[in-house]
């Protein structure tokens, strides 16, 4: 028997006793009082046996009373909420049971609207006899084939249109995206609202009703786009309604009222905004948006005007620094204290964070330095790489490869007089003390401004190989060659009053001196590949190489002293410096203007560097324009 049946006769159990004057119980003894043929000497027997037969065997068990505590199952409280909430909760049994199950809408198939309208006309018969049983009556004419609403005078069809209603709102709490509340602030439906006038529905062919129709079968069959189940079944309900209003002779109510049957198994409530659906539908083309679950359900925190100051406070005192995990330490170690929430709310989530920022208008920024060009596209760049990808290619086939998650090293197959190849790439780094980072959190278009100057760096060049990491030698390795250098990298302090700046003698020295004696130690009987950056630095001239850019147009002054060279088709020797023995500039350099004189390339008019040379314009039919330009060429 259900625990509530068992209580409600126990408790009319207790009603039909008899209590005395002070409130207890009487027992009623003619129950056991023992009749005329017993002697006054078995009474005593004959009534301890009857009550005997009325308990039943039985027996006496000493027992202990923790163990009794122990196994006695706690009662049962009812609540509801709690047991769905155990089933139903995000980590509980049933989520987790359909965490990897497959949705909803796999299980769905399209079926042929016409198969369910088959017998349209019999369900039409039984309509009109229930509506002629329950006495349906028009709220203004009384006309059976006016499409207005009915007041329902039986109390039993009353109680079925509420309960239909209440089925509704108990699927819509199911649903994720069910909307049938969305006109629930209307106490009473009207007909006269969700009446739809055919002749709206023909005033032009696009709108005409046999196109609205053509449009709903090509939904429903997928080909225009993917809807989600709940949409769905909305254009199925309307796509039976129009059927059922427009060709099996059934007026509004009746289709609605059959869609609502056939598609959510509902009553007249779902009728009612099946007729909604097809007036917006034909009016705009698309279904009602849902606002289901686009209304705040609880108040936020950070709502609380004492948590927004506070917030604000913290963000103006570290405006330009704040990330979303300094926030979330700031509510778990100073707001919930203050707010005395420490004891119930321990912090918030890394999202919670970011989501409460972006409510008090902060938004993640990009940091600028301004415009910057590569320069991976220029013309001599994509012709090189083609020429280093071809050597790449070579390379690789005398690569060691490493494979697995354990990143196994898998050494190629060679011949006797093949060595293995080892990559050895260099790069180098910059860091400023004022260095930041590029993303900040601050308010749209009020960025902090930065420090103008970088403040003081530190210069790095490493060497990395893909077999050991960083190209240093190891602890046993430093014990066998204590003349070999420990490792391959270099600092260096830029600055004018510092160690001035890393040029080209820099890197030499670091390849030279420390990069290539601990490749040879670590890796005997192998070729190492050296792969460098692009830069203008790594491809740094020779001091004394015939360089146009560090002369001047007159001798002597600070140009370079460069090294002898020969012109002409008779190779004629020609030195760039001035004998020891002339008489103005002895051992200075001749300049731009004095080497063309003597090549026989000097007119009157000539410049040093005219402005199209200095602009990097290109144009081959310009051989002359100044000195810079002869030369160079």
């Amino acid at each position: 028997m259900p625990r509530k049946k068992k209580s409600e006769a126990a408790k009319v159990r207790i009603n039909k006793q008899i209590r005395s004057n002070k409130g207890q119980f009487i027992i009623d003894e003619d129950e056991y009082k023992p009749s005329d043929d017993y002697s006054e000497d078995s009474l005593d027997d004959e009534f301890i046996n009857k009550r005997i037969n009325k308990l039943n065997n039985f027996t006496l068990v000493w027992s202990n009373t923790n163990d009794i505590h122990k196994k006695t199952r706690k009662p049962y409280t009812g609540n509801s909420k709690a047991t769905k909430y155990r089933k139903y909760g995000p980590s509980e049994d049933f989520t987790k049971a359909a965490k990897l199950t497959q949705p909803i809408t796999n299980f769905f198939q399209i079926k042929n609207i016409d198969d369910e309208l088959e017998n349209i006309e019999n369900y039409n018969e039984m309509f009109e006899d229930n509506e002629n049983d329950n006495g349906m009556e028009n709220t203004e004419t009384g006309d059976e084939n006016d499409d207005g609403m009915r007041n329902i005078e039986s109390g039993d069809e009353s109680d079925d249109e509420s309960d239909d209603e209440n089925d509704d709102k108990t699927e819509d709490e199911n649903d994720n995206e069910m909307d049938d509340n969305d006109n629930n602030d209307d106490d009473e439906i009207n007909d006269s609202d969700d009446e739809i006038n055919a002749d709206d529905m023909e005033k032009n062919e696009d709108n005409s009703f046999d196109s609205k129709l053509i449009n709903l079968e090509k939904i429903l069959s997928g080909n225009l786009k993917k809807i989600s189940a709940y949409d769905y079944l909305r254009y199925r309900a309307i796509h039976v309604f129009f059927k059922g209003w427009k060709f099996n002779n059934l007026n509004q109510k009746q289709a609605s009222l059959y869609s609502a049957k056939i598609i959510y198994e509902k009553g007249f409530y779902k009728a009612y905004q099946i007729r909604k659906w097809a007036r917006y539908w034909i009016e705009y083309n698309i279904l009602p948006k849902s606002l289901q679950g686009c209304h705040q359900k609880i108040k936020s925190i950070i709502d609380d005007e004492d948590a927004i100051e506070q917030s604000l406070l913290f963000i103006r005192e570290n405006k330009g620094k704040i990330t979303p995990k300094k926030y979330q330490t700031f509510v778990k170690q100073i707001l919930f204290p203050n707010l005395g929430l420490d004891e119930f709310k321990k912090s918030i989530s890394i999202k919670t964070s970011c989501i409460w920022l972006k409510k008090l208008g902060l938004v993640p920024q990009l940091k600028k330095k301004g415009i910057y060009f590569d320069g991976h596209e220029r013309e001599d760049v994509i012709e090189y790489r083609k020429e280093f990808l071809d050597k790449m290619l070579i390379y690789e086939k005398f690569m060691p490869i490493f494979e697995g998650e354990n990143m196994e090293r898998l050494d190629p197959l060679l011949l006797p007089n093949e060595k293995t190849h080892i990559l050895v790439t260099h790069d180098e780094c910059l860091f400023y003390a004022n260095d930041d980072k590029p993303i900040i959190w601050a308010p749209l278009g009020e960025l902090p401004l930065r420090k103008k100057g970088q403040g003081k760096s530190i210069m790095v060049s490493e060497f990395l190989t893909e077999i050991d990491g960083r190209l240093k030698l190891n602890e046993d390795e430093i014990l066998l060659y204590p003349e070999i250098p420990v490792e391959a990298r270099k600092f260096l302090k830029p600055g004018k009053n510092e160690e001035g700046w890393w040029t080209a003698d820099h890197l030499l020295d670091q390849v030279i001196n420390y990069a290539i004696p601990i490749f040879e130690t670590k890796y005997p009987n192998s070729i190492g590949i050296f792969a460098f950056d692009n830069s203008t630095n790594h491809g740094a001239m020779a001091k004394d190489a015939l360089n146009v850019n560090k002369m001047n147009v007159n001798p002597g002054g600070k140009q370079a002293i460069m090294r002898s060279t020969f012109f002409g088709l008779n190779h004629t020797f020609q030195s760039m410096v001035f004998p020891s023995d002339h008489p103005t500039f002895p051992n200075q350099p001749k300049g731009m203007k004095q080497i063309l004189i003597e090549r026989n390339l000097w007119y009157d008019g000539l410049i040093g560097h005219c402005q199209l040379c200095k602009l990097k314009i290109e144009d081959i039919t310009r051989t002359d324009c100044c000195m810079h330009k002869i030369l160079s060429l």
